[in-house]
């Protein structure tokens, strides 16, 4: 069984969220493993190899898997969107998109709460070591090579403003967008999750981070969010100088992708 729908992007946009919870519906199956990176990291193993990711499959209608690098790879690989159309060419595609600078921000605290190789290193010297971080922003760039494959009808493009706007009604249009019940309710809809401030190097206690993440594999998904914003500490704010930098640099970019998507995108050149 190959899927028929893959969370594509953007990192730090909700793809999380999405995907635990589409993994809560009866009617959807998604394996075990979150971010396969098939398609942008272990082609060489063979369709074969990737097909077998979904052996578990029971016979539910939607099958999906979430990878967000699918998106952003699209921008350094053109390969990606062309290795997805030729082995799904009738595939879903969700991408979930979030105003680029608040996106930057959240990648780079996500990885000074992961990784050491980011201790001391400020947000600006962050951008400097790794542009890539800004070239994952230009969303328009990326969703362009996606349509010029995919039939608009198979590519579904959220805002994350929505999640947070309405996170019920946003899991409906994913719902009915993979053709699922969209009024089934996850109970989960209104968790936070996957918070770079309440992760491990940020965290204020490394014991109840990894009690967090016991009780979120246990599916105790509420304990777990409440565990994790009590064990967070407050992101500092942005310079200004940095983010008007950002806004400039995304500027013409945020308006052709509200020209692509019918969306007003203005609020987020501001």
């Amino acid at each position: 069984m190959l899927p028929n729908f893959l969370v594509i992007g953007a990192p730090r946009s909700g793809t999380t969220w999405i995907e635990e919870n589409l993994r809560k519906h009866p009617d959807v199956f998604l394996p075990v493993k979150k971010e396969l990176h098939f398609f942008d990291r272990h082609y060489d193993l063979g369709i074969a190899h990737y097909e077998s990711c979904f052996a578990d499959w029971a016979g539910q209608k939607a099958v999906g898997e979430a990878t967000p690098d699918y998106l952003h790879g699209a921008y350094s690989r053109n390969d990606i969107p062309a290795l997805i159309s030729r082995h799904l060419p009738g595939a879903k595609l969700i991408a979930s998109v979030r105003n680029p600078v608040d996106r930057v921000y959240s990648r780079y605290w996500n990885s000074v709460a992961k990784y050491d190789e980011n201790d001391g290193l400020t947000f600006e010297q962050k951008l400097r070591s790794r542009p890539q971080f800004i070239a994952e922003g230009y969303y328009v760039d990326q969703l362009e090579r996606y349509y010029a494959l995919f039939p608009p009808e198979q590519i579904l493009v959220l805002l994350y403003d929505d999640l947070v706007d309405d996170a019920r009604a946003f899991l409906r249009r994913i719902c009915a967008f993979i053709g699922v019940d969209p009024e089934f309710s996850t109970g989960f809809e209104s968790a936070r999750i996957n918070t770079a401030a309440g992760k491990n190097k940020l965290a204020r206690s490394r014991a109840l981070w990894l009690a967090s993440r016991m009780l979120s594999r246990l599916n105790l998904h509420g304990l777990s969010t409440r565990l994790s914003f009590a064990n967070s500490v407050p992101m500092p704010p942005m310079s200004p100088a940095t983010r008007s930098y950002l806004v400039d640099v995304y500027r013409d970019k945020n308006l052709a992708l509200g020209r692509l998507i019918g969306r007003d995108l203005e609020v987020w050149n501001r």
